[in-house]
């Protein structure tokens, strides 16, 4: 079984559409899609790189058991992004990708939320938190 946020990783950084939009905002192609697992480093998180992606595990232990054995777990996961502030448009074009990508694949949303970064005064930080099984 995969991690969750190996899962979420290869969902988004194997799309093509997410890659392409990811491009198309940054105005130029890059080396590997800026999707991440986990915090990339300080060097990286500057306003230039916009957009970049983030996934992090959300702690959580729930299962459904059937003959007391574990036959579903339940992961959860937030999902981030950063994109200049005044870029409202691809903020909501990015934002409904992702959604559109995890929620086909049986992963939930149930949390949103975006607001000015503390660290980055050019960007808004993105934040989606999704659900799912396996």
């Amino acid at each position: 079984m995969s991690l969750p946020e190996s899962i979420i990783y290869n969902l988004l950084a194997n799309n093509q559409q997410i890659v392409d939009l990811l491009n198309d905002i940054r105005g130029e192609p890059t080396d590997f899609p800026y999707i991440f697992i986990g915090q990339p480093n300080d060097t990286f998180t500057i306003s230039d790189n916009a957009p970049w992606i983030r996934i992090t595990l959300i702690p959580d232990d729930t299962a459904l058991y059937a003959d007391d054995e574990r036959v579903m777990q339940k992961y959860r996961v937030q999902v981030d992004f950063w994109i200049n502030k005044t870029d409202l448009t691809n903020l909501e074009k990015l934002e409904s990708l992702i959604y559109e990508i995890l929620h086909i694949n049986g992963i939930e949303r149930y949390y949103r939320n975006h607001e000015p970064d503390a660290d980055i005064e050019t960007l808004e930080m993105v934040q989606g938190n999704f659900e799912g099984f396996a």
